[in-house]
């Protein structure tokens, strides 16, 4: 009778003992099993374009990071407004 080996991900063979080979398997059979391949796909498809009607959140984020490639000293300059809001309040 062969022994029970497991294979690294690295390549190594490591030939265990029966009890080892049973503690492994019990350990493997108590891990959430991944669902299948093509229930990924199938979700995937029923949920694509779910939410094509809204606004495209793609696209506000695009607008948003050109208008601060645009103004940036005035970004700058909200930020030290807040900043100064935030001491007044503070003191």
């Amino acid at each position: 009778m062969t022994r029970p080996r497991l294979i690294t991900p690295q390549g190594k063979t490591i030939e265990l003992s029966p009890e080892i080979y049973k503690q492994v398997q019990e350990l493997l059979a108590r891990q959430p099993k991944r669902p299948a391949r093509a229930r990924i796909d199938r979700i995937i498809r029923d949920t694509y374009g779910k939410y094509a009607d809204g606004d495209s959140l793609t696209q506000a984020l695009l607008s948003e990071r050109a208008a601060e490639r645009v103004q940036p000293g005035r970004r700058l300059s909200q930020v030290v407004l807040e900043l100064d809001t935030l001491n007044d309040i503070v003191q």
